[in-house]
């Protein structure tokens, strides 16, 4: 498998972001409020913050938050799952998570693309065995 690489997007086509990538799908501008809200609920130490917007080298996007810790404990109420784990990894397991919903919610495909995208870069990320214990 080909190395998947991240870019941050710039500030100016932040704007965009959600647009760009997830346009097509019904209710799609309620995506980031939502992901924030459940960050929230599976990780106890997240009241907010500033959220870094991210698309793959594969056609994938998601967000993560931009926090002042090193790790993030998060537990995942629906199979008891819990692991700490570092910004990034944190919102690609919740980005994983919702986009695996919505994609079942809205049957998009471009959603089964973004979770497909996200699941094939977090398979090489450092932390793939909490996100993926996380998700299971």
């Amino acid at each position: 498998m080909e190395t998947i690489h991240r870019s941050t997007v710039p500030l100016m086509q932040r704007s965009d972001f959600w647009q760009t990538h997830f346009g097509n799908v019904k209710g799609f501008s309620t995506f980031e409020v939502v992901i924030f809200t459940t960050m929230g609920q599976f990780c106890e130490d997240y009241h907010g913050g500033y959220w870094e917007y991210c698309t793959l080298s594969n056609g994938g996007a998601f967000i993560y938050p931009d926090l002042n810790q090193e790790e993030l404990t998060l537990f995942n109420q629906h199979n008891g799952n819990e692991a700490n784990v570092s910004c990034e990894a944190a919102g690609i397991a919740v980005c994983l998570m919702m986009y695996s919903l919505w994609s079942f919610q809205t049957e998009s495909d471009i959603l089964v693309d973004r979770f497909y995208q996200l699941r094939d870069y977090a398979a090489q990320h450092p932390e793939r065995s909490a996100i993926f214990h996380l998700i299971d």
